[in-house]
């Protein structure tokens, strides 16, 4: 795709790196629920969700230093190592997880063998993925919908759409703002500074790493034993107030201003850096309250989840250049961090009326595990789902 009249393969191109690359973002949340416990799955998100988001940083960043040195189609050469790499590890080692924590088996076991392991493992008909029948296809085709046009998921998934829709945004468009020549309001960077500067968004996943990891489980359970030792999945959301009702909109303001008064770009760097802590957190923390609401759903939550996550800011370019030209660049951030607080009500909804509101899902999908009993001294919840 180096010539002018090869557009069309370049979408197609697209298309097929976007169903292929979203597809283990939205089978490790169901890994995650079969592997961890209640009280251990706030961390466990933390770390899966920030590996694959970190991408969507490192990315931009190698690509940067690539192309400022030699022809840019090794920025995209590279990755095929890494994919085969990820194929041969697959291959080799993943296992199927599923399995019931009531001394009972999710699924048969499988082979012993390596090879008839692998075959039972990944092909259809088999002891560990059986064959899908008419009415196993359809309940999997109905199910992300019926969880997606549930109250709670759309209060969640509207302010996931909003919170990491302006991730998105800025990280569509920070090449725009930062290799524009000077004289048209850009910072005028080559490649590699514009690679560079991505290291404020590094920092901003490392700081959301660091907290929670410290806040993901620890303050949902506190919360938990404070309110009588009874579980309910809203306790997680509360970890939310510092980085999406206060610091996301700050780095809204600051990324604004910057752009708009063609600040030093350390200002931008600051709002990037806030920005990013914000909405990195935001992830794993709305996927893993949803994912407790349909607790036997895993897999088709993650998927509606990422739909929500996705559709605002890669919807963004289509309408942003109107968008400025009506209110001005410092005034697209200022209203995006309006419009952050008030997505932020919505899980304040959720926090005040979450056990009315989970009622009102679909009864085919519900499932949470309100109710679980937190023991003491070890802090373990033990289930109750309903």
């Amino acid at each position: 795709m180096t010539h002018s009249n090869q557009y069309n393969l370049f979408v197609v191109s697209r298309l097929f790196a976007g169903m292929s690359g979203s597809v283990p973002s939205i089978l490790g949340a169901s890994t995650i629920t079969d592997l961890f416990f209640l009280h251990e799955r706030g961390r466990a998100f933390l770390i899966f969700s920030l590996s694959f988001l970190l991408g969507t940083v490192a990315g931009p960043t190698f690509g940067g230093f690539i192309v400022d040195h030699v022809d840019w189609p090794i920025a995209l050469w590279w990755t095929v190592g890494l994919q085969g790499s990820a194929l041969v590890f697959v291959l080799l080692f993943l296992e199927e997880t599923g399995f019931s924590r009531d001394g009972g088996s999710a699924h048969p076991t499988g082979p012993e063998s390596f090879i008839a392991n692998r075959i039972a493992t990944f092909f259809l008909g088999t002891k560990i993925v059986p064959a899908i029948s008419r009415s196993n296809l359809f309940h999997s085709a109905a199910a992300p919908f019926a969880i997606g046009l549930s109250p709670v998921t759309i209060l969640a998934g509207t302010f996931q759409l909003f919170s990491f829709g302006w991730f998105v945004m800025i990280n569509t468009l920070l090449t725009v703002f930062l290799e524009e020549p000077e004289k048209e309001g850009g910072y005028g960077f080559t490649p590699q500074q514009n690679a560079e500067f991505t290291f404020s968004l590094w920092f901003g996943i490392i700081l959301a790493q660091i907290y929670g990891h410290r806040l993901s489980d620890w303050l949902p359970l506190r919360l938990c034993r404070k309110s009588g030792g009874t579980w309910k999945p809203e306790y997680r959301l509360h970890t939310l107030w510092l980085p999406s009702l206060v610091l996301l909109p700050i780095g809204l303001g600051v990324f604004g201003v910057a752009l708009q008064y063609h600040t030093h770009y350390m200002v931008l760097a600051l709002g990037a850096f806030l920005i990013t802590f914000s909405a990195m957190l935001s992830v794993p923390v709305a996927v893993n309250h949803v994912i407790e609401c349909f607790r036997q759903h895993a897999l088709e939550t993650s998927a509606i989840m990422g739909v929500y996550r996705l559709t605002f800011g890669l919807a963004v370019p289509f309408f942003v250049t109107p968008w400025e030209k009506a209110v001005g660049i410092g005034w697209v951030f200022g209203m995006a961090a309006f419009f952050s607080i008030g997505s932020f009500m919505l899980l304040v909804l959720l926090m005040w009326k979450g056990h009315e509101i989970r009622n009102l899902s679909f009864n085919g999908v519900a499932s949470t595990e309100e109710g679980s009993k937190l023991t003491e001294p070890e802090t373990v919840l033990i289930p109750n789902s309903t």
